[in-house]
């Protein structure tokens, strides 16, 4: 009988027709080296340590002193983390003294009622209390209410409700004294798109985008996501059309972001803005999507403001300094931006410019890239090697002095299945040891599900399911690291498996081709399979006998189903000198086309195919 090689292009394909592409047609957790598919690398947590709410941006840098740290923005918290554990730096919206005996308690129970006229909280909110009086009681003391709460409830504009840690309480009354302070972080922010109208609660360029919520407080109506960049060795953090903080690295991991306005000498500071980011050339701050110096509070969507040179307070443009501001004219709201090797790219719904620095009096001037461009959103882009690649609301692209269309293979799968009501949570992410440049993005559900990776060395693409929410390629790190809905990061391609679990658990990686022909003369002719002789390497693998599963599916025409495959295991036998499989896999199936797959499901296994041969003949036609 002939053998007949298993030969398909490198990539996934799902553009084109069974018969017409030749390809692998589905994988999950797959990449491909030198034109041959493997499974991709494990993953381990970062730390023992886990933070609040859900991270959707990570940024790392290093201090003066060598300290390395990642900023991380979550929809409750800002956190600084060093040598693994996180700081809670989120800034402090508001303190003062409140109502004398603020605290309403009840025999019985551990619910506490505070009152505080005019506290401007929302539920979920987090506020410190200290100063609290001794309150009479043995279990709810003054210890145990001077600490940080989260907010169960509002009642009304002048209290809120709070649930004790302790027992519950023996007596009843108003407690805590005239000297209680409450400390309230900035308002929290939501982990999902909510609709109705207000920022953040529509898609971009939908109606209701672009003005002020109808209910609860704007601030918290919306996706959180931030902005996070370095001043030196200190921290600029944005949240996404909201106020500009920064953490001064000189003043420890005890104290907490402060907002601009609130330095020592600030002027004319903006107090929301889509995106910050800070120019390499003159050390200025650009503040995109702010509110204008002369009417500080309303936000100008497309209205870009930079500082004085090496200044994060003054803001207020005059003949001696270099702070100023300049207005797009094309497009309707600013969306995102992004520092680059060249200039400052900035999108709105409908174009691409650049703002590059031009020295005085003028400081900065913008360039018009491309119109009817799109981005996804504040998050779907990244440079890699001069190279900027972004994700459109219907096409993947690239700038490289010019703003191009990149061909993707996996374009319809994307694009029909994305859950558009939560596109501005889709990021981009980069794995430079692997050429890769990926996107992770919403489906069915209302978090991210999904991935799609262009590896720009061997011009392909494939994709798969995996949940994280942020990302930072390798840095001081040795890792990629990575953030998922579990309040974890994670170290990426290390080891094998998955290491979220206790034990590690295998990652279930598969690829399956397009339905191919084996003989394309043979008409109607059936072809009868017998033998499958893998061409497969298990080089790295911890499992004692590693192995997967090949699978030879048939099927008798392009728009037919699938019938019962024939499933094996190649399994490796010995590793030294070479390697030693299953030498062939004896099948009995019969059809005109054929679908193959690998897949595996057991830890420890790091496989790569290359060129499998399978032993054919001749059947007859029905």
């Amino acid at each position: 009988m002939p053998l007949v090689k298993l030969q398909f292009k490198p990539g996934v394909n799902k553009e084109g027709t069974d018969y017409g592409n030749n390809t692998w047609n589905d994988s999950d957790k797959v990449r491909f080296r030198m034109g041959f598919p493997e499974n991709i690398g494990g993953w381990a947590k970062y730390s023992s340590n886990t933070f609040i709410g859900v991270c959707r941006a990570i940024n790392a840098w290093s201090g003066l002193d060598g300290t390395n740290r990642f900023g991380i923005g979550t929809e409750k918290k800002l956190y600084i983390e060093t040598g693994t554990s996180y700081y809670d730096v989120t800034p402090i919206r508001a303190s003062s003294t409140i109502n004398n005996n603020p605290f309403a308690i009840s025999s019985g129970s551990t619910t506490v009622t505070v009152t505080d006229t005019g506290h401007g909280a929302v539920a979920g909110d987090f506020v410190t209390f200290s100063g609290t009086a001794s309150t009479g009681d043995s279990a709810l003391t003054a210890a145990v209410l001077n600490a940080e709460y989260t907010i169960d409830s509002i009642t009304d504009a002048n209290t809120y409700v709070i649930t004790a840690t302790a027992a519950s309480a023996s007596v009843s009354g108003s407690k805590g004294g005239a000297s209680v302070v409450a400390a309230y972080q900035i308002n929290v922010g939501l982990t999902t798109v909510v609709f109705g109208t207000g920022w953040g609660v529509d898609t971009y360029g939908a109606e209701g985008y672009g003005s002020a919520s109808t209910g609860g407080s704007a601030a918290s109506g919306q996706l959180r996501i931030w902005s996070l960049t370095n001043y030196g060795e200190d921290l600029l953090a944005n949240v996404r059309n909201g106020g500009i903080f920064t953490w001064d690295a000189t003043n420890g991991l005890t104290t907490r972001a402060v907002s601009l306005a609130s330095l020592s000498g600030a002027s004319g500071t903006p107090t929301i803005a889509r995106k910050v980011i800070v120019s390499s050339e003159s050390r200025q701050v650009l503040a995109l999507a702010c509110d204008p110096v002369d009417d500080i509070g309303t936000q100008d969507t497309l209205l870009i403001r930079y500082s004085d040179s090496e200044s994060l307070t003054e803001w207020t443009p005059d003949t001696t300094n270099a702070a100023g501001s300049l207005r797009l004219s094309v497009g309707s709201e600013i969306i995102t931006g992004l520092s680059t090797k060249r200039d400052i790219l900035v999108w709105t719904n409908t174009a691409l410019h650049a703002v590059s620095y031009i020295g005085a009096p003028f400081f900065f001037g913008t360039k018009l890239l491309s119109s009817n461009t799109s981005i996804m959103g504040p998050n779907a882009m990244l440079e890699m090697d001069e190279i900027v690649y972004w994700m459109g609301s219907q096409n993947f692209y690239l700038y490289d002095g010019t703003t191009k269309v990149l061909p993707c293979s996996l374009r319809d799968d994307v694009f029909l299945n994305l859950n558009r009501d939560q596109n501005s949570k889709v990021f981009a992410a980069s794995n430079r040891g692997e050429s890769e440049v990926s996107w992770f993005y919403p489906t069915t559900g209302n978090e991210i599900s999904h991935y799609v990776t262009y590896n720009y060395a061997q011009q392909i693409w494939y994709g798969g399911t995996l949940v994280r929410t942020a990302w930072i390629d390798r840095t001081f790190n040795q890792y990629p690291v990575a953030a998922s809905i579990d309040n974890r990061l994670y170290n990426h391609e290390i080891g094998l498996d998955d290491g979220s679990t206790t034990p590690v658990t295998a990652i279930n990686s598969y690829i399956e081709s397009d339905a191919f022909e084996l003989d394309s003369g043979a008409g109607y002719q059936f072809m009868f399979a017998r033998r499958i002789l893998p061409d497969m390497k298990f080089t790295g693998s911890s499992a004692t006998n590693p192995s997967v599963t090949v699978t030879l599916t048939p099927k008798d025409f392009p728009g037919g189903g699938t019938r019962t495959g024939d499933a094996n295991a190649v399994t490796r036998s010995a590793s030294s000198p070479i390697e030693e499989y299953t030498k062939h896999v004896h099948i009995r199936t019969r059809g005109r086309s054929f679908v193959y797959r690998i897949e595996n499901t057991t830890a420890g296994v790091r496989w790569q195919e290359g060129t499998t041969r399978l032993e054919v003949r001749q059947d007859g036609r029905r």
